[in-house]
Formats: C-alpha cells, structure tokens, sequence
C-alpha cells in the first residue's frame, strides 16, 4: 500500500511541479583514466576559477589530487599508504593551496594531508576505527573543522584545528548516528552539521553555538536522509539535500527561523544518491546527483518556487560521488566518477553564446579601413567566420585572431555578419548597412586632348571654344565587374546605389567551417559560393573547398584526401626561413605557413591566391609572372600556377600543391617559363573525377583526379610514341600522317 501511494505522488508532483529540461550546454572531460579511479571525489576551486579534486585511485589504493591549470590537468598521488584515501574532503585555504582528509582503512585513522609550495605533510586527527564519512571546512583563519562517524562507538564526531593541535569531541552518540555526515560553516564560524540516524532511518541536524550542541530530527517520513549534504546562507539558515531511501527520490529541506521546510525536488525513478548542495549568491539552491535508474548524472537548480532538472552527462553508469561547486558567475562544475569506464570526471556548464560585434569606425571615405571586434559572451567558441558584405571573408580558429581589420576599396553601403561555432552549433548574428563608404572628393586634371565632352554641360552655345574636360583621378577599380562609377557632373554624388541584406539572426546546423553565403554590392559578381562539404566514405578521395583563415594572401584551398569533410586551413603570413633555404628565381610578395587542421589524410590541394594590382605594377609584372613555390627539403619548387582573373582590385591565381608548407609568393618581371620539378603526383583533369557543386561564378574551381605514382620513375609516355612511329613508318610517312590525324580527332578527352 505504501508503494501505490508513493508511485501516486511521484506522478501527481512530476505532473504539477517539475519543469522541462533546461538545454544548458555541457563540457565534460576525463580528468584521470589510469586503473580504476575517482572514487570519493571532492571539488574545490580556486580564486581564479580552477578545479582542484580529490579522490581515490582504488587500483593503487591511494589518495590523489588533481587540478587544472591553463588548460591542462595535472595529478598526483597524495598518500601512497596501501588503503588511504576513502571518505576524501577537498578544501581550498586562502593561498589556494589544497587541504585534504579522508580515512585510512589501514591503521583505522582520520587523517589531514595539507600542501605547503609542493610538499604533502600529513597528521593524524583521530585514531580507533574513526574517519568514515568525513566532510571538511575552513574558518576564517584557515583552521580546518571535520565532521565523521566512529565507526567503533556508532556516533558523530567532530574535529577541529588550533596551531598544531587537533581536538575532537562527540556531537551525537543517540545510536548508530553520523553516517552521511556534511558540515558547513556559518559567517560566525558555527558549525552546521548533517546527517543520517542509522538507527531510526531518519535525518538529522546539529548546530554548535557558545560551545554547546543542538541536535535535532529534520525528516522522520520512511527511511530517509542518505547521502545527505548541506550549506548555509548568509543569514545562517541552512540548506539540506539528501536522498529518501522509501520512496527513492531527490529530496531538500530548509530551515527559516525555527521551522523545517521539505519538499521533493526529482521523482524520476531512483534519483538523488550521492547528492551535492551548494547556495548561490541569490540564495538558490542547487544539487548535484545521481539517476540510478538511468545510470546518469543531474543537476537540479531552483529558482523562485520551480525546480529544474537536467541531465548532465548520459553515458553509461556515470555520476557517483558528485561534487559541486559554483564559478564566480554561478556556472556550476561537477566532479564525479564514471563507472562505465572506471574514470574521474569533471563536468563544466557553458552560459548560453549571446552574439555581438561593434567597429569604433563604420563610416568614411575609400578606402576606408575597419577594425571588426567580436564582443560576444558565453558559450565555448571554437571558429569566428566574418563576411565583410563586400564579396571577402575571414575565417579563423585562433582566439587571438577573431578581431580582423578590413579595407573597403568600393563605396557602398556594406552588410557584416559574424558567425561563431559554439561547440557543436553555428550562430549566426547579421547587420544591414553597417558600414558606410563614400567616394573620396573627385579632383580634375586638365587632358591634353581638345575632344569635346560628349555630353557638354559647360558649353552654352554651339559657337564655344572647346573646353576641356575633367575626368576622376585614376584607381584601381574592380575588373573585369566594377563597382558603380559616379556620372560627371557639377555635384558628384557620394554614394553610389547598392542592395542591402536584411538582417537576419539564424542557428544553422554544425559546419566545423561555417561559411555565409554574402551578397555583396549591387552590379558585383562578389557572391562567395557556400562551402561545399561531402562525408567521405573509407578509401575514397574526396574533395572539400574551404575559406583560409588568417592574414595572408590565399583566400581559399580546394582539398582532396580522405576525412576531411570538418577541414580548417588556416594561412599565416610570415618570415623568411633562416639559413640553408636555396635562394628564389624572382621577388617574394610574401612567406606564407599553411596549416591544415581536423582530417584524415590529404593527398593533394588547390591553393587559391591573390596580389594587388597596384603590388604588380610595383614590380613591373604581368600576372604571369606570378608563381606559388613550396619549401621542399631545403630547396624551393616552383608549383603549377595558373591566373583567374581580377576582382576588386587584385589577381587572382591557383596553384596546385601535393602537400602543405611553407609557401613563397615569387614576382617576376619577365614571362619565362618555370618547369614544375615537384612531381609526386600527377593532377589530370577528367570528367569522372568528384564535381563540386558550386554555383555559377566567376572563379570556378579547377576538378583533377588523383593518380599516385607507381615508383620513383615516372612514364612520359615517349616509348609507346616512339614505337607507334616506328610501327607507322614501315608503311610510310603518309599512312602515318593519316593514323596520326586519325588518333587526334578520335581519341577521347581526358
């Protein structure tokens, strides 16, 4: 009968009272995976945010501790003693430095291990069979306080510090008491203690105040107050998490003056073992915990009179021994240890990613430079994609370079969007006509030639002299597609006329390289192409185009090879490399380091490029006078380089590469041909080869089949040739002439 009323309960409370998951993003690592580990676990962290955990490494039986630090996880064994390390309390004193106690089955001791620079030293708090369910805090002055059972007489005991002197005394010996205890301190030192009455499956509750202890029942409802723990706010009330073994759920209690409030927090199956309670600044309580039913770890937070349950992590078997604590944001960590793979765990919250970006300049005249700073919050931002509006982009995975600088060249009225990756998902946050670009003043230069202007506006009779006419001072405008030109007239407009994206905010789906398609200025052909992505199937090639992040000149790169559809290639400029590099046939515009990350394998790329037409003239150069050379052991090899065009201003070229390095953009004045000496595959254009499924546009890339050499020596194909001629010539020189015309109009593309 009990179990049916229970089981109603449940039902009525999940239907009125609990409220739907929260979606709150999760980080979750593995802190230690040597042998069987993190029992025990104990969460602390530091003044400037870093985990520090204690536990139990049950293979070597030893008590360790780790911490994180820049990143990086660090452990070490604390107590090698054979059997040390079960009931582990972690507390922080006020230089950071970890306190740790815990019981050492061995010798039947509870013991107090305190770092001082990089050495353990450890003492003795109590000894008989003592030191079960131990739970550790520190007073102001550092001093640490201990509850725990004795396990010999059955009752609560509790510990504390002065100097070098512990002592202990008994804070509750009604009969089996002191199971499950936790203890917190007050904002005047007081000790709050919880725990579980073994002998009449309740829980309890004692408070010293002037030397004297209270002990008092909170829950007599079944049998219940397991894995209790506690916390006290700023006014003194203290806070109880604890689980009910009757009805298997997730309970809490607060005391408010001199009355008990309870009430059921999850009912979900078997929940709330190993439970975790930490009050936040605004006096919330939050728990962490175990679902038994399900094997996974929660996390319930209340705010007002609603709880919130989540499920933090569900693998297998994962959330023994919770450990909470809350940053100074109130975002909370977890430790806990992962029974599927015998594992210590930590689990961080992410706030939520809120999208943001401001430009100190966003207006003036071409060209008109602007220093793009991303301002977004929250979230685990791992890839920044900026569009510009003006058909360019910007892509990095390197945190120090998510606030790009870009010129506009083109008067208009430009979009910006940033895309931000946040761990698995791409936001996207877009701004209609943010940036403003205006035509600089026109000067006029008298031309020594007498035509007259075609459509005169200075002339008032036909009888005139011819006047000359004026035209803008010369730039370098975008070909072959050019921005819209001022008409000559008295008052030039300013601002030429252009097509503004409207502003739009979207969640796309995950693209380890999310690339927005950009509408740039109206009467452009600057519309960028979206990333085409395929998911390789094992031992095929395929290819994938990605926009390259970084500062230097290659814009994009086309890669084929296996797993590479998650790509990022990010290109940085550089220096030239020291001492024993063969000098280069020609100027270097510039070093480049090209750096391929999340893939497989890559067998081979196309490298997309440009320099300014202005950096030509410079140099006196045509565009074929432009080679990419790769550094190859030592030696610079010229690579197959071919022009695409112009646009907005600059050349565009590619240059296939067999692999990457480092990179040298080669200028030179004159057009002799360069022989590609590198050769390690051969790139033959085929109509069978993977097609890529860009949309119409001015710079289509190349399409090239993959075929590996067979061995150092590489067939031209001059044999075979020369034994057709032979062959052909026995019937003589015409028959060859007609074979050989023959085989040319026959023989199929490739």
């Amino acid at each position: 009968m009990l179990f049916v009323i229970s089981s109603l309960v449940k039902m009525l409370i999940f239907l009125l009272l609990i409220s739907p998951v929260t979606g709150t993003d999760w980080s979750l690592e593995t802190v230690d995976s040597t042998g069987d580990t993190g029992w025990y676990t104990s969460l602390a962290l530091d003044t400037s945010g870093n985990p520090h955990i204690g536990y139990l490494d049950w293979t070597n039986r030893h008590l360790k501790y780790a911490v994180k630090a820049d990143g990086t996880w660090t452990t070490e064994t604390v107590d090698s003693t054979n059997t040390a390390g079960e009931f582990a309390s972690l507390s922080l004193d006020s230089a950071s430095q970890p306190i740790l106690t815990y019981y050492d089955s061995n010798r039947g001791n509870l013991t107090c291990a305190m770092k001082n620079g990089s050495v353990w030293r450890r003492s003795v708090i109590d000894s008989g069979g003592v030191g079960r369910y131990t739970s550790l805090a520190l007073d102001h002055a550092d001093n640490p306080q201990v509850s725990y059972q004795d396990l010999f007489s059955m009752t609560l005991k509790y510990a504390e510090k002065n100097g070098d002197t512990w002592t202990s005394e008994t804070v509750d010996n009604s009969g089996n008491a002191g199971a499950y205890s936790g203890l917190a301190l007050d904002t005047s030192g007081n000790p709050h203690i919880s725990y579980y009455d073994g002998l009449r499956g309740d829980l309890k509750y004692s408070v010293r105040r002037e030397g004297q202890w209270t002990n008092q029942t909170v829950d007599s409802t079944g049998n219940t107050g397991y894995y209790t723990s506690i916390a006290v706010d700023p006014e003194g009330n203290p806070h109880i998490s604890y689980y009910d073994g009757t009805t298997r759920d997730l309970r809490y209690a607060k005391k408010t003056g001199s009355t008990w409030t309870k009430e059921v927090v999850d009912t979900q199956g078997s929940v709330g073992k190993y439970t975790s309670l930490v009050i936040d600044t605004n006096g919330n309580p939050r728990i962490s915990y175990y679902d038994e039913t399900n094997g996974h770890l929660k996390y319930a937070a209340k705010t007002g009179s609603v709880w919130v349950n989540e499920t933090v992590d569900s693998a297998a078997n994962v959330g023994w021994y919770t450990s909470l604590a809350l940053d100074a944001a109130g975002n909370p960590r977890i430790s806990y240890r992962d029974c599927g793979n015998t594992d210590l765990k930590y689990a961080e919250a992410i706030p939520p990613l809120y999208l943001d970006f401001t430009a100190p300049v966003r207006n003036g005249t071409a060209p008109l430079t602007v220093r793009f700073s991303d301002g977004s919050t929250g979230g685990l931002p791992s890839l920044w994609n900026w569009s510009f509006g003006d058909g360019t982009w910007f892509n990095t995975s390197l945190i120090a370079w998510k606030n790009p600088e870009h010129i506009y060249e083109t008067p208009g009225m430009y979009t910006v969007n940033l895309t931000v990756q946040n761990i698995s998902v791409a936001s996207s946050l877009s701004r209609s006509a943010y940036v403003s670009v205006f035509a600089p003043p026109e000067t006029t230069v008298p031309t020594t030639s007498p035509t007259p202007d075609p459509t005169p506006t200075l002339s008032p009779t036909p009888t005139d002299s011819p006047t000359p006419t004026s035209s803008p001072t010369p730039t370098f405008s975008p070909l072959p597609t050019p921005s819209p030109t001022p008409t000559h007239s008295p008052t030039p407009s300013p601002i030429p006329t252009v097509t503004s994206v409207p502003t739009t905010t979207v969640t796309p789906s995950f693209t380890p390289t999310p690339v927005p398609e950009i509408t740039g200025v109206s009467g452009s052909d600057d519309t960028i192409p979206p990333r085409t992505s395929m998911t390789p199937s094992s031992g095929i090639l395929r290819c994938s185009t990605v926009n390259a992040g970084g500062d230097s000149a290659v814009s994009r790169v086309t890669v084929t090879g296996l797993d590479i559809s998650g790509i990022i290639v990010t290109a940085k400029k550089t220096v030239a490399p020291s001492g024993g590099a063969a000098p280069l046939d020609g100027s270097v515009y510039q070093y480049i380091e090209v750096i391929p990350s999340r893939y497989g394998v890559i067998t081979s790329a196309r490298v997309e490029f440009d320099v300014p037409l202005a950096t030509l003239a410079d140099y006196n150069a045509a565009p074929e006078g432009v080679r990419l050379s790769r550094l190859n052991n030592g030696s610079w090899v010229s690579l197959p380089t071919s022009t695409l065009g112009v646009k907005n201003g600059r050349s565009l070229f590619s240059a296939n590469t067999p692999e990457f390095s480092l990179f040298a953009i080669i200028i030179r004045n004159d057009t002799r041909p360069v022989l590609n000496q590198d050769k390690p595959l051969e790139l033959i254009p085929s109509e069978n080869s993977i097609a890529y499924e860009h949309p119409d546009t001015a710079i289509p890339p190349a399409t090239v089949t993959i075929v590996p050499r067979a061995s150092e020596e590489r067939d031209t194909g001059i044999p075979f040739m020369v034994f057709i001629i032979l062959a052909l010539g026995m019937i003589g020189i015409g028959l060859v002439l007609v074979v050989y015309g023959y085989r040319r109009n026959t023989e199929p593309e490739k």
